[in-house]
């Protein structure tokens, strides 16, 4: 399932430059993104960046730390009913 998966490495340190660059220096998704490109950081296809893709990391990224927080982390109770070994 693709919410067991974790964040690579280089998802993890995109989404904390992207994160940054919006919170402290309060740049647009548009700026964001011509400062990636102006970097020569690419998409993992190998693309530019737009203010889409940005939109879409924290997108996903909020989206996917919800799913962790209701699925992954949540704690089911056990129920074995039936349980026959012959």
């Amino acid at each position: 399932m693709v919410y067991l998966r974790l964040y690579s490495d280089r998802q993890e340190k995109l989404h904390r430059i992207i994160e940054k660059l919006q919170e402290y220096r309060h740049m647009s998704l548009k700026s964001i993104a011509d400062k990636l490109n102006t970097a020569g950081i690419k998409t993992h296809r190998g693309k530019s960046f737009s203010s889409g893709s940005i939109h879409s990391i924290f997108k996903r990224k909020k989206e996917r730390d919800k799913r962790i927080e209701e699925v992954r982390n949540k704690e089911f109770p056990i129920k074995i009913l039936n349980f026959d070994l012959s």
